[in-house]
């Protein structure tokens, strides 16, 4: 797919790191206020020299850089996919246009990369997983936007292939929350299709000897690459473990997806977007807090109870007195 690829400028990576109150850059002050002044009635009479920002609410302002993203928005018809070197803000769509990572404004842009665990890890901590690294000497790394033009795909046409010592050793299906009848009726076309486009096209040519890489298959001998991703514990390892993959015997090949509605599994990013104690309890992977709740609901419940009980017993003096 195309792509634009603009250097981030040391300024903004700060400013995406900044923890505390959200302020957009003055950029997007515009497309905020495009509109009619009766959009504004409901603010009410405000004396708006009178109003103070607070330091911990200054506004950064790029005007270079965010030229260069609205040209390439203009570019791609109003519509684009946003990244970072490695990783997209897939955590924070709960915050994006339709709960995706279509961007249509500059505005949009931000929020998503502000609101991004993802991108945060990339810009703090992106070598952590690798075995051979050097505290002492860590590399240099030349931070990127990379902007791609929007394109609707069927998730069900996604599929994530795994790369160890220059082979394919696995694929998965990538939207592993749902479950697409037509994979099992075409799994032997699908991997077909995939190993042709592998080795024609990636195989001994990727500088790397083990990688992790996404493709659309949307028909038949109609592969089209979509991305790399390393091959360890930071790329989701979807209907496989990294355990398994990394100890996987050379020469053996397996393909994964949902078989039934109930092989699917929960949404990978559900807990971003909802207070964490709510997923904890939930899944119970916190006993403590569990527990907690269930005493809490013990004591709701007695309360409840006992103002029953109250109730009844005026009811019955009542009628005794009668």
């Amino acid at each position: 797919l195309k792509s634009k690829i603009h250097p981030i400028p040391e300024p903004v990576l700060q400013y995406l790191l900044e923890d505390g109150q959200l302020v957009l850059p003055a950029e997007c002050n515009k497309e905020q206020s495009d509109g009619k002044e009766d959009d504004y009635e409901d603010f009410g009479d405000v004396d708006w020299n009178s109003e103070q920002a607070s330091p911990s609410a200054e506004q950064k302002s790029f005007p270079d850089f965010s030229d260069q993203v609205t040209s390439s928005l203009s570019e791609f018809g109003g519509q684009m996919f946003c990244k970072l070197n490695w990783s997209a803000p897939k955590d924070a769509t709960w915050i994006g246009f339709n709960n995706s990572l279509k961007c249509t404004s500059l505005t949009q842009l931000y929020l998503l990369l502000k609101s991004s665990d993802f991108v945060t890890h990339d810009l703090t901590m992106p070598f952590k997983s690798c075995h051979d690294l050097d505290a002492t000497n860590k590399p240099d790394v030349e931070y990127c936007l990379v902007l791609r033009k929007w394109i609707d795909v069927n998730p069900g046409t996604e599929f994530r292939c795994f790369v160890k010592n220059h082979e394919l050793i696995a694929i998965s299906q990538r939207d592993n929350t749902n479950y697409y009848d037509y994979i099992a009726k075409s799994e032997p076309s699908i991997k077909q299709d995939i190993f042709s486009f592998f080795k024609e096209h990636i195989q001994n040519r990727f500088p790397c000897e083990s990688y992790v890489f996404d493709i659309i298959r949307s028909k038949k001998d109609k592969v089209t690459l979509l991305d790399f991703n390393p091959f360890g514990e930071t790329t989701d390892s979807l209907f496989f473990t990294w355990p398994e993959l990394v100890g996987w015997s050379p020469g053996s090949f397996e393909f994964r997806y949902a078989t039934d509605p109930s092989g699917v599994q929960p949404h990978p990013y559900r807990h971003y977007s909802i207070p964490s104690d709510f997923v904890d309890l939930s899944t119970g992977s916190d006993p403590a807090k569990l527990i907690d709740f269930l005493k809490l609901q013990q004591q709701q419940q007695q309360q409840t109870n006992s103002r029953t009980d109250g109730v009844d017993g005026n009811d019955e003096s009542e009628s005794d007195s009668d």
